[in-house]
């Protein structure tokens, strides 16, 4: 082999080691990039399990006809803190001069400042509705902190009729004594499924 040949080899060479180096520099870079949305993926998976979760729901009081509880609490799996609760329609300007049998009032006070700190599995009931007086359609935003200081906000359209137009039977009246007890035992198991369940 001349010495041309050997500069033409050594160029190839040297022409396909770089070849190698770029491309294992490029396998570099990407598996760095699938490792980085690997590991984000992972944080935000591991966020979203162990958040706290306030939500807003009506629910009927059970022992009570007629009446509707407002009602927060944390679905979630850690402490929400800094909770700042607001309504759609909102407060009148001076909460104070509604008079005490208005329900509203005591949700606006109780709300009117953030709540610090609010555990997992915490509830906050407000009777929103005595009776059948008349309920409008509200909105309720939730607006708080996870304990890594990620902010969560959440809105919840509220429409009474989901709740109010709830149907169920009752029984009907017998004068067999066993079927009597029999309705009996049934609605003593009613009651602890209701109470289980809240």
């Amino acid at each position: 082999m001349t010495d041309t040949d050997w500069i033409a080899l050594g160029s190839i060479a040297g022409a396909v080691t770089a070849l190698a180096t770029a491309a294992m520099a490029v396998a570099i870079i990407i598996t760095a990039f699938y490792a980085r949305d690997t590991l984000q993926a992972t944080r935000d998976d591991s966020r979203a399990r162990t958040r706290p979760v306030i939500v807003a729901e009506l629910r009927r009081e059970s022992l009570s006809k007629g009446t509707t509880l407002l009602v927060l609490r944390n679905l979630g799996q850690s402490v929400a803190a800094n909770v700042s609760v607001t309504f759609h329609p909102e407060p009148p300007k001076d909460v104070a001069s509604l008079s005490q049998d208005n329900m509203w009032k005591w949700i606006y006070e109780r709300y009117a400042n953030p709540v610090t700190t609010w555990a997992p599995g915490w509830t906050a009931n407000n009777v929103i509705r005595a009776g059948h007086d008349d309920l409008e359609a509200i909105t309720v935003k939730v607006k708080y902190e996870g304990p890594d200081e990620t902010k969560y906000e959440d809105s919840y359209d509220l429409h009474p009729d989901h709740v109010l137009k709830h149907t169920e039977s009752n029984p009907s009246k017998v004068q067999d004594p066993i079927k009597l007890e029999q309705q009996k035992v049934s609605a003593l198991q009613a009651l602890v499924r209701t109470i289980r369940d809240h």
